[in-house]
């Protein structure tokens, strides 16, 4: 766990210092610092299922082991690149990005029993929610008080000292390889319909939490009062913390998929508050939900998946919420920009609670027929909650 924290740091605020080192080293624009950071989203969703193969093939030292070489030669040399090159290099340093998410999830679904599997991925969500409030901020202010290179070389130190960690401590990933001399595991082996389901709330889910930063350091522009997001995103962290903390204590948690349609539900009404004060305290019943939404989808996934294939959802899991992101980012500004803070809160909310909404009649469907249930996993899936 603490490893983890400490990888998700960097991952977490490498956005950041992408595009402070484009507008300050290179005398560009915002919109060129968030190309080069797209490119690199980019890049991280697409090696995320990659990397999990490989977790799954051979192992976490072996793969850690070419990625922290990779991050390595990245920072330690992106900086001097000019712009195109820039570009081009942050999709393959995305896509060599250390895979903190899935290696954790990876470490929990093989270290904790099944009744306590649930408390296990509130509490990784909690240091998702200290790294979210604490990655950004320590990239900017380095870049504000020292330099943008600095913020560039420390980020990357920090990825190299959680790479090697990773190597030292080599977390117990065995039940997701699959013997040597066993059958390649197949997409159809792990992809089956009710996972569709479970990564469908993962991406309703992503959609809220980007959406509801978007759209109310959005607001807060519009209204003047941008001074005051640094208190808005410590209040949202600190609700998803203490949902965290109640949702891990829970002996029989609600569906994931109640815990996603009532986030979206829960932010259309933020879109009501006009002054920043009330901003913050609409905020605080949707962010009580991030961390058990986050916890609850990565345990219906890792549930779902097949030991020999784990590696390889979990990683489509983190892609899944890269796409969210994609997804719920531009609609929020979009509609922000057209029709309003109201208009932009109702049309991310009300979009991440009618896929959670459908991916719940889905699954209930498949549940009914029986279509989807291969083996007794599906069948423990529903005794413990973890979808119903």
């Amino acid at each position: 766990m603490a490893v983890g924290l400490l990888a998700k740091m960097p991952g977490l605020g490498i956005s950041s210092v992408l595009i402070l080192h484009v507008v300050g080293n290179m005398d560009r624009g915002f919109g060129a610092g968030s190309l080069v950071a797209a490119f690199w989203t980019a890049g991280a969703g697409l090696g995320a299922p990659l990397q999990g193969r490989g977790l799954d093939r051979y192992g976490l030292r072996k793969v850690f082991g070419l990625l922290v070489i990779a991050q390595s030669l990245f920072w330690g040399l992106a900086h001097f690149l000019p712009f195109p090159a820039l570009v081009a290099t942050a999709f393959i340093g995305g896509l060599t990005t250390l895979p903190a998410f899935t290696v954790i999830r990876l470490a929990l679904a093989n270290m904790v029993t099944e009744e306590n599997r649930h408390t296990a991925y509130a509490v990784e969500a909690i240091t998702t929610d200290v790294a979210y409030m604490a990655g950004p901020s320590f990239g900017i202010l380095l870049a504000t008080l020292a330099s943008p290179t600095v913020a560039f070389l420390a980020m990357g130190t920090l990825l190299f000292a959680a790479g090697c960690a990773y190597l030292l401590l080599d977390p117990p990933l065995k039940a997701a390889r699959p013997a040597a001399d066993g059958p390649k595991p197949r997409l159809r082996s792990w992809l089956t319909a009710r996972m569709v389901c479970a990564l469908s709330i993962t991406v309703a889910t992503s959609i809220a939490v980007i959406g509801f930063e978007v759209a109310a350091i959005g607001t807060l522009q519009k209204s003047g009062q941008l001074q005051w997001s640094w208190l808005l995103l410590v209040v949202a962290g600190l609700a998803s913390v203490a949902g965290g903390f109640l949702y891990g204590g829970m002996r029989r948690p609600p569906s994931v998929f109640a815990i996603g349609a009532l986030l979206g539900v829960l932010c259309i009404p933020i879109g009501l508050a006009s002054e920043w004060y009330w901003l913050c305290v609409f905020a605080i019943p949707a962010n009580l939900l991030v961390a058990p939404a986050l916890s609850a989808s990565a345990g219906a996934v890792s549930g779902l998946a097949p030991d020999d294939s784990k590696g390889v959802a979990m990683g489509t899991y983190a892609s899944a919420i890269l796409v969210g992101n994609v997804v719920g980012s531009p609609l929020a500004g979009t509609v922000l920009d057209h029709g309003g803070p109201a208009a932009s809160f109702a049309a991310f909310g009300a979009t991440a609670a009618l896929i959670a909404g459908l991916a719940y009649l889905c699954d209930l469907r498949l549940r009914s027929k029986g279509s989807d249930t291969p083996d007794a996993r599906s069948e423990h899936l529903e005794s413990s909650g973890a979808l119903q």
